[in-house]
């Protein structure tokens, strides 16, 4: 069983995509997809499962294609949960979710929770486009197994990027689809998840 994070250098880069691309191509797993989220807003089609100081984890039910956690379900993911915590609260939902899913698959989109989730493989997707660069983003790149480019790989990502990547693996994220040499990875973090 594997945990797979996906993380974003900026907002609306393609995080649930890339995820949605994923579950499409495996599956025969049975996926528990998750977002986290710091934005308290009221999940629709969505029950409360938990709820501490400054967080809460709800579970989608409609397979409605409007939200990120329907888009899970539509892609294939046997549950969707989404998960709202402050960052200052999110240790005690990301050990709950441990608890409960370590011996499951799961993917979880969230830069924020590489302080407190362990994963087994961890994704970042970059565009070398964007200048913003989130702080959660930022601390997930220090220790992601996987640099995501949006689009093709035709444009270079910015030297900056490739400096503080170091020698992790590189791949391309084209919209729609799921580059067949990550699928290939990703396929051997689950034989040896």
């Amino acid at each position: 069983m594997a945990l797979i994070l996906v993380g974003g250098q900026t907002k609306n880069i393609g995080k649930t995509t890339l995820i949605c691309n994923i579950i499409a191509a495996f599956r025969q797993f049975p996926w528990t997809a998750v977002k986290i989220t710091a934005h308290l807003h009221q999940p629709e089609g969505c029950e409360l499962l938990s709820q501490g100081l400054g967080w809460s984890i709800w579970e989608q039910h409609q397979m409605e294609g409007r939200t990120d956690t329907g888009r899970f379900l539509n892609a294939g993911a046997e549950r969707a949960l989404l998960v709202r915590a402050e960052h200052q609260y999110l240790d005690e939902p990301c050990t709950i979710l441990e608890q409960q899913f370590s011996a499951l698959n799961w993917i979880v989109e969230s830069s924020s929770a590489t302080t407190c989730l362990h994963a087994d493989l961890s994704l970042l997707i970059v565009d070398p486009t964007q200048t913003d660069f989130k702080d959660s983003a930022q601390k997930q790149l220090a220790t992601a197994d996987v640099l995501v480019v949006r689009g093709t790989m035709e444009a270079e990502p910015g030297q900056e990027i490739r400096r503080a990547f170091g020698g992790a693996s590189l791949f391309s994220a084209p919209q729609g689809e799921l580059d067949a040499e990550l699928a290939s990875l990703i396929g051997k973090t689950f034989s040896r998840g």
